[in-house]
């Protein structure tokens, strides 16, 4: 089916999920959460593929659960949250062969607000390696740096760094010491309410604006991920 939107009631789901995050609830709204969100889900990434034909014939958009869409349920065998589903939906628009490590864009859905983005949650220990090699050269780390701070100016958020050192082998007052500390690397938008497109197809549109907005850093990812790191390097 067309892209028509997301309906009041996808989000509305999900604020319910919230407040009743258990098995018998979510049987009884099953039909529900497929009409209002996981159909919309997947003409939406039927849409958003067509779309990044023309931005970027690298990207996989694949309307499928485990693939550009995440599965609701939650994996609780190592968690002490038990709570059998998520409370939010993900889209996911990849670059590579590896869906959980490649860079691409995203797109969230919660109660109330939309957050958009690109970057790399996932990175194996090769592309650490070879992004903190990127970072601390002389003409690659700058350019990252120069694509963040334009992305702040538009109002995305860069996420902290994962750790609290500067990397073994690396000066702590290195120039992009902060940087370093990163071994995965988002930018994300918040827009709480959603925006008024998000009811109609032209959604598409106003997330493909927002996912060029973010393609300097998931090229950036994309260029420099790649590869096996060098024997010599420590995480």
């Amino acid at each position: 089916m067309p892209f028509s939107g997301f309906s009041a009631d996808s989000l509305r789901f999900l604020g319910e999920l919230a407040d009743h995050n258990d098995r018998v609830w979510f049987a009884e709204n099953r039909e529900r959460y497929e009409r209002e969100l996981l159909d919309r889900e997947r003409d939406f990434v039927d849409a958003v593929g067509a779309s990044f034909a023309a931005l970027d014939q690298r990207v996989q958009a694949v309307p499928a659960v485990d693939r550009s869409i995440f599965r609701i349920n939650r994996d609780t065998r190592f968690s002490r949250d038990k709570s059998p589903y998520k409370t939010h939906a993900d889209l996911w628009f990849w670059i590579g062969d590896d869906r959980k490590s490649a860079p691409g864009y995203f797109l969230r859905l919660v109660p109330g607000s939309v957050m958009i983005g690109g970057g790399a949650h996932q990175m194996t220990p090769g592309q650490i390696a070879r992004f903190r090699l990127a970072v601390d050269d002389g003409i690659h780390g700058p350019w990252l740096e120069r694509v963040l701070e334009d992305l702040r100016a538009e109002g995305f958020e860069i996420d902290d760094p994962s750790r609290k050192t500067v990397p073994r082998g690396f000066s702590a007052q290195h120039p992009r010491a902060e940087l370093l500390k990163h071994i995965d690397l988002h930018a994300i938008r918040h827009f709480s309410p959603p925006p008024a497109e998000f009811t109609r197809p032209e959604f598409v549109d106003w997330s493909m604006e927002r996912f060029a907005r973010v393609k300097p850093l998931v090229d950036w990812l994309a260029e420099q991920l790649g590869g096996v790191s060098p024997p010599d390097m420590r995480l």
